[in-house]
This record gives structure tokens, sequence and C-alpha cells, in this order.
């Protein structure tokens, strides 16, 4: 059986990356001015990677002794050869994926499609031949037979109960998604990890948070709110594999917030350590996770860059959302302590929150300024479908094309902004952080340490 992953994106000037914002992916669109521009094209070339899951499929489908290949082209022979086609999902390229489906199904082409936000959009994406795989797509692929007549009957009966739940909750029973087939045919980087060819290979330690930003932030909806961990010697043996078979000592961990499990993740980092493995990870969590002690092993098993969502500095604005988050007095305290250690710390923001106006964004920018932290992003509040808060905001909805929700542009009618307000706030955050003469010393200065790495 021939099948072929076919993952593909609509023609943008910045980074569209479907693995970000819990699988419904994100297209960082910076500004309009011209160092915004600049900005996004710098890093459209410094991270590029495929949705985790699309791989992880590639990896199941190859150890059930299927003929598999992934490709971002549709102008393809193999689209023309594939017994089945696997099209992953999302919000930033749905309609160029809906369009994709429509031409593909009616050449008599069979797509299963994947991801979660088919799931929400399913009267989009279901269409004669398409067949929506419910929950996480690898729990499907490891457990359906490759039988045709069994695989086509996916095609004539619309999501079988049987396949309603497919939450894989043993983690450790997943092949290891394989990064040596995808980055001989495309670049797997993230070079904030240092400005050098090696390739960075992302991973799972864990899977799902209960955390209560599940109000408008979409990860549960993909993995659930029941936290799944991967056991730590899986996690070693698949960093030992990379490093032996790719020569990589890079790796950037996908779990939505990671150190939800204090103990796992001390034994995790002591693992690392008695290993002697020489590696160099970026993670993103939450603030109040981090300590003294757990900063430290952190540091010590190769930790050099983190991410920490911050948001708002408006205590009203948070509540508005149902953001939990640190005082802003903690905030401070524990991202001086990750920069004492030499770790790169990139503090997000959100603007447009449903309580901003002009005010409490430019108090949020100023904020972003007085932290220790040497990267920012200044991203726009979304209501996605699917989410609970998406139902209070579902008949303000300004903006019909799905790909324009990407978190750089206001999609709903706010009653203080309007998307040109934003764009110029973007715009400000964004020149009065990078142009600020002390933190583009720092930038340079934490760079230039890791390239002599």
């Amino acid at each position: 059986m021939k099948f072929l992953i076919l993952d593909i994106y609509p023609k943008d000037d910045w980074r569209l990356v479907k693995d970000t914002a819990g699988g419904y992916g994100t297209g960082n669109d910076f500004g309009n001015t011209f160092f915004s521009k600049a900005l996004n094209k710098f890093v459209s070339k410094m991270i590029s990677m495929p949705p985790m899951y699309a791989m992880y499929i590639y990896s199941i489908l190859k150890a059930k002794g299927q003929e598999v290949e992934y490709e971002r082209s549709i102008k393809n022979e193999k689209v023309i050869n594939a017994d089945y086609i696997i099209m992953p999902s999302s919000i930033i390229a749905s309609e160029t994926e809906i369009e994709a489906i429509k031409n593909l199904t009616t050449q008599s082409k069979k797509i299963f499609v994947v991801g979660i936000f088919s799931s929400v959009l399913k009267d989009k994406y279901k269409m004669k031949n398409s067949y929506i795989v419910p929950g996480e797509p690898e729990g499907f692929f490891l457990n359906i037979s490759y039988a045709k007549e069994t695989l086509d009957n996916f095609f004539e009966n619309n999501n079988p109960k049987s396949f309603a739940n497919n939450f894989v909750e043993n983690l450790d029973a997943l092949p290891f998604p394989d990064w040596e087939y995808y980055s001989k045919k495309y670049p797997l980087r993230n070079n904030f990890l240092g400005f050098n060819s090696k390739t960075a290979i992302p991973m799972l330690a864990s899977r799902g948070c209960p955390y209560s930003c599940f109000n408008y932030c979409t990860y549960p909806l993909q993995q659930g709110r029941k936290v799944r961990l991967r056991s730590v010697k899986n996690i070693l043996d698949e960093i030992n594999h990379w490093i032996k078979t790719i020569g990589t000592n890079k790796f950037l961990f996908r779990d939505p917030v990671f150190s939800i499990n204090r103990k796992f993740t001390v034994e995790l980092c002591k693992e690392i350590i008695r290993q002697g493995l020489k590696i160099e990870f970026l993670i993103e969590t939450h603030l109040k996770n981090l300590d003294d002690e757990l900063i430290g092993l952190l540091e010590k098993a190769g930790l050099k860059l983190v991410y920490v969502g911050i948001e708002s500095s408006d205590a009203k604005v948070l509540n508005g959302i149902k953001r939990f988050t640190v005082d802003n007095d903690q905030q401070h305290m524990v991202i001086k302590k990750l920069v004492s250690k030499g770790i790169i710390v990139k503090s997000m923001y959100m603007l447009g929150n449903p309580d901003d106006d002009e005010v409490t964004i430019k108090n949020t920018i100023d904020y972003s300024l007085s932290l220790p932290n040497q990267l920012v992003q200044y991203s726009v509040f979304t209501p996605y479908p699917g989410t609970p808060i998406y139902k209070v905001y579902e008949n303000k909805i300004v903006e019909k094309n799905f790909e324009r929700f990407n978190q750089y542009n206001l999609v709903y009618d706010h009653k203080n902004l309007n998307n040109s307000n934003i764009i110029k706030l973007k715009n400000l955050g964004y020149r009065k952080f990078y142009f600020n003469f002390k933190n583009l010393f720092t930038v340079l200065k934490s760079f230039s340490s890791l390239v002599r790495k």
C-alpha cells in the first residue's frame, strides 16, 4: 500500500508552522514596518519543522510495513501514485488544505485528514472520499488494520464510534519520528539554539495540560487535559539515537508545559547529567514551575532557551481570559535566576485581550522592557473555534478567512481596538524592545555565547 503524507501551506512572507498553538499552527507576521518585515524574513529562516504527529504517523506506517513518503508539494507525481493521502490540517493553512482536498477527491483520491482543526471544522473538511481522523492520529494508525477493504470502509462510514477517542495512553509505544528521513529533504532547525548547521530535533516528554487557560488555549483540544508522560528511559533512548544517527546535540521539547511534573523533570535532568550527555535544548513552561533547584538541574542538563507565557502585565486583563500567573515580582525574580545561569528567556505576550486598551498594551510593552529577558514575542489574542471562549465571541468574529487566525491579527470586534491599532502597537513593541541598546546588546551577547559552543 502506498501512503503519501501531503503537508501543504499557503504562500506567505513569514514563518508558518502547523505544530504550534496546539496543532492549530501559527504564522509569525510581526508587522508591516521595515523592521517587522525584516524580522518576518529572519525568523522564517531561523525556525523550520513539520507537525510532529505527521512524522509519528510516517514512522508508524513504516513499522507496519507500508510504503510511505512525506511531501509539501501537491504538484508531485507521488500524489498521483499514492493509494491513500494523509493530509495534516491547521487553521493557518485551512483554506489551502480544503481546496486541495476538494480537487484531489474529485480525482477519486482517498484522503485521511489528520490534526485537531479538521475535527473542529469537520463540515468543511468532510467530503466524499475524505475521512476525518478524530483525536490523536497516531492512535488511529497504530490500531487499524491495513487491509484495503478495511481502509476503504472509513470513507464509506463517517467516523465509526470505535475510533472516537484515539489518545495514546502509553507514549512509549510510539516509534521515534523518522527525522533522519525528513532532514534529508527539508530543513529541521531552530537557530535560536545557535547559528550552525546542526539539525534541531523536536521531541515530546509529555502530552496534555490541565491548566485553566484551556479557556482560550487549543493544546487541551489536541492532547486532552490529562498529563501523560513518556518514561525517562524512552526519552534518553531517543536522544542517544539522534546523537548517533544524525550527529546532533540540539533538541526542542514540544510539551505544552515542560516541567509540569516536577519529580519527573528532576529525574530526567539527573539522568541526562549522569550519562554525561552534552546536549542543548529548549523548553516552554510556566514560571510557577521553576525553583532554584530545578533551574540549576535544567542548566546542568543543557537547557539553553526557555519560552514563558506572561501575556499581560495587567491583572484585570489576565482575569478576563482566566489566565493564571505568578505576580510580577515573582516573574522578575525567576527570569533573573534563569538569565544568571546563562539561559536565554523568551517571554511571550498577547495584545488585544478582551479587556485590553491602548494604555494596558503600552504598559505591557513597557513591562516587557523592564524584565531581564533577551527575547520577546508580541502576538494577538485569538478566540479559536473549539475553545470555550470562542462561544462568547462567535458572533463578534469579523475575519472570514481562517488562515488569518495566525495569532498576529485581531479577528474579532474588540470594544476598544481595531486591527489597525493592534498592528501599530505590535510594531511599537518590537521596535521598542529590539532597538533598545541594552536589549540588543544582551541578545547579541547571548547568541555569541551559543555560536562559540
